[in-house]
């Protein structure tokens, strides 16, 4: 195995830098609201049969997604998901301080910060922009108008790091998703974010003792998982 870039560091975004799922959030409120709640409603009824079974999970969130932006056109939807994302990075309790902490920490050291996420890259930019992050790399979910083009999820995260010219082995990871093992593989340092001990077994069944556990619930800091 090569030695690994200096300093890059690779983190995940729902659920390591902000609660909850972004895009998931921007289709309930927005895209979904007011004369469309009753489709949401018809949706969420017909699909979580599929969604329960997590290979079916990408398949499921891809028509979800499709069918709430019906209707928009490219420039009113980047408008749109640029306010919304402005918006979250400033709702109160929504960034995850701990997270962000770490971020800045890499930076303040010279470490090269990218945010991989299956995010869309608009909504997630807008985010990022709106904490102060502006100058961090993003790799991100791309969609034109209602159709998504790339959803960086799982191993397409990999995929999508490579064309950007990133590739592995990498210094740390961070994640909160068994989703992302191949990023955090791939890592000298992989760390796994508020993970229950099914995920941690699960994990350290494949990285051994390198994996290290945090939790960021709090927002008071990160705290050494005590089985590490």
């Amino acid at each position: 195995m090569r030695a690994p870039a200096p300093g890059t560091v690779i983190v995940d975004f729902d659920g390591v830098l902000l609660r909850g799922d972004a895009f998931g959030l921007f289709l309930r409120r927005t895209a979904f609201a007011g004369s469309r709640l009753p489709l949401a409603v018809v949706l969420l009824v017909l699909l979580a049969p599929i969604a329960v079974v997590p290979a079916l999970r990408p398949w499921a969130a891809r028509w979800i997604s499709r069918i709430g932006l019906l209707g928009w056109n490219a420039d009113e939807l980047r408008a749109e998901l640029e306010r919304f994302g402005a918006d979250l990075g400033a709702e109160p309790g929504r960034i995850i301080s701990p997270g962000l902490r770490m971020i800045r920490t890499h930076l303040a050291a010279g470490d090269r910060v990218i945010v991989v996420t299956a995010c869309e890259h608009t909504l997630a930019r807008a985010v990022l922009d709106a904490i102060d992050l502006a100058g961090v790399e993003l790799v991100a979910s791309r969609i034109r108008g209602p159709r998504l083009i790339v959803h960086n999820h799982g191993a397409t995260k990999m995929a999508q790091l490579a064309v950007q010219g990133v590739t592995p082995p990498w210094q740390v990871a961070y994640s909160d998703s068994l989703s992302d093992l191949p990023i955090l593989s791939a890592a000298q340092q992989p760390v796994l974010v508020n993970a229950n001990a099914r995920q941690v077994a699960r994990a350290r069944r494949l990285l051994g003792a390198r994996l290290a556990t945090v939790t960021w619930m709090s927002g008071h800091g990160p705290a050494e998982d005590p089985d590490n």
